[in-house]
């Protein structure tokens, strides 16, 4: 590698045939997530789900939320303060980090969107 020059590591290609309506899908669900289609199907391909971009009045909401614990901290019981701390963590767990697809889940989705294959029916 040559100095002062970074190379890129995504260097392989993969090309998709999708209808129209695939791809408006596809380009929906990604601006909604904040990413490009190119990272919304890597995730997606590798069982990755990505999360809608939530308003900023949820991370404000959060941060409020996440003060209010440490104030209290000192003046509520420990069950409460882990009552607390565990509510934030689901919160963040829900609704903030990316979740991970289970193999059967991505099967399940993607059965649901694709049209069933072309040729002859079972019945004959």
């Amino acid at each position: 590698m040559k100095e002062g020059i970074l190379l890129n590591e995504r260097q392989a290609r993969i090309e998709l045939r999708v209808t129209q309506s695939e791809k408006n899908k596809i380009a929906r669900l990604a601006e909604s997530c904040g990413l490009s289609q190119s990272e919304y199907l890597r995730q997606r391909a590798l069982g990755f789900a990505p999360r809608a971009v939530l308003p900023d009045v949820f991370f404000d909401f959060n941060q409020t939320l996440c003060r209010l614990c440490d104030e209290v901290a000192d003046n509520v019981s420990p069950e409460v303060e882990q009552q607390l701390l565990e509510a934030v963590n689901q919160i963040q767990t829900q609704l903030i980090l990316p979740g991970k697809s289970t193999t059967k889940q991505i099967q399940k989705e993607v059965t649901e969107w694709q049209p069933p294959a072309s040729g002859p029916s079972k019945d004959g």
